[in-house]
């Protein structure tokens, strides 16, 4: 009797163990699929600096079938998985609608963005928005209200602190002064201006890296955050010849290895611009009344944040500058630039081609 219940205790034992091992493996094969059909109906693009983010035209036809469009959708590269899909329309998807017709879809989309694209029908869905090189926030803050962004969407953006790579070496408490890179973007109809901001971070990340700016400017004894700020300046003081560019890059690395003040009255204009909205711009007081570290003529070092967005010629000059030992420049009255080794040659210049240019701050 005895035999009889240890080997029944036995057994007992074995068939709890043999149900805590398959309530185990449910409870891990549940977490497994758990976890991939989130990641399933994330965006197959995280960083638009890394992947090929551009529209992709997708038709949806008369009586295809959910199961049909999941599998195209795949087969394109626009998702991550068909199944997926199919899981999320049946359980996320309810009250949503495929309309036939021709969409313009990318890979920076989810399942839910790309399931609400095909609920709202294929009308028109992107618009474009060109941010200039050389332009800076007053000038992006106008063309995001050309678009019909409100200023406290547009604050509120500007405001936010975005975990960037590209954003990586710049101050808490700079501004994004620089960090919209000059392009024309596309976008649909209801995005955000936080994601209009990142994708001018992407674009400008891809930039950065195609070049190995960061490095070049680890040559010149500048972090990308600073890198970026000189070539604002650049940007803003020199011609749009990439030589001209090459060599006011290295007038101003000239004079930061000096310690001696950048000379640069585009960072002063810029100042002036931030105090008084349509000033004069023949009032050349702030020459004098501008502070440090904003006032270049007295102040060495760079300005704490950048005074536009600067182009690809302007990252690359202050990366890669010519080689040439010039210590001044300047544009004359007929737009061309003039350079100089010491100040005689400089007030020369200032004589030969310089009456009306230099008196306009």
């Amino acid at each position: 009797m005895k035999r009889t219940t240890g080997h029944s205790l036995h057994k007992f034992k074995i068939i709890i163990i043999s149900l805590l091992c398959v309530f185990l493996l449910v409870i891990i094969l549940g977490t497994a699929a758990v976890l991939w059909y989130r990641k399933s109906i994330t965006p197959v693009a995280t960083s638009c600096g890394e992947e090929d983010c551009s529209l992709i035209e997708f038709e949806v036809a008369e009586g295809q079938s959910s199961k049909d469009v999941a599998q195209a959708l795949e087969e394109q590269g626009i998702i991550r998985s068909s199944l997926a899909y199919q899981i999320f329309m049946r359980l996320e998807g309810k009250g949503l609608i495929v309309q036939t017709g021709s969409y313009s879809l990318s890979k920076d989309m989810s399942v839910q963005k790309i399931a609400e694209h095909f609920n709202a029908g294929p009308e028109a869905q992107t618009f474009t928005i060109t941010f200039l090189p050389g332009g800076n926030l007053s000038a992006a803050r106008a063309r995001l209200k050309e678009k019909g962004y409100t200023d406290e969407a547009i604050t509120t953006a500007f405001a936010k602190q975005y975990d960037h790579a590209v954003l990586k070496t710049k101050p808490a408490d700079a501004s994004l002064e620089g960090y919209i890179y000059g392009e024309t973007y596309e976008f649909f109809v209801g995005v955000s201006v936080e994601e209009i901001l990142e994708r001018t971070f992407d674009q400008l990340e891809k930039e950065v890296k195609e070049n190995n700016l960061e490095e070049g400017f680890k040559q010149q004894g500048l972090t990308l955050h600073e890198g970026i700020v000189l070539a604002s300046v650049v940007q803003r003081e020199s011609g749009v010849l990439p030589d001209d560019m090459s060599k006011v890059a290295q007038v101003f690395l000239k004079r930061l290895a000096l310690d001696i003040p950048l000379g640069s009255d585009a960072i002063i204009a810029y100042y002036a611009d931030q105090q008084v909205e349509n000033r004069d711009k023949t009032d050349m007081s702030y020459l004098e009344t501008t502070p440090c570290p904003w006032n270049s003529r007295r102040c060495a070092g760079l300005p704490p944040t950048a005074i536009a967005s600067p182009g690809a010629g302007a990252l690359n000059a202050v990366a890669h500058p010519a080689d040439t030992d010039y210590l001044y420049f300047l544009t004359g009255d007929d737009g061309k630039m003039y350079y100089g080794r010491t100040e005689a040659e400089h007030e020369q210049n200032k004589i030969n081609y310089c009456q009306e240019m230099c008196l306009i701050l």
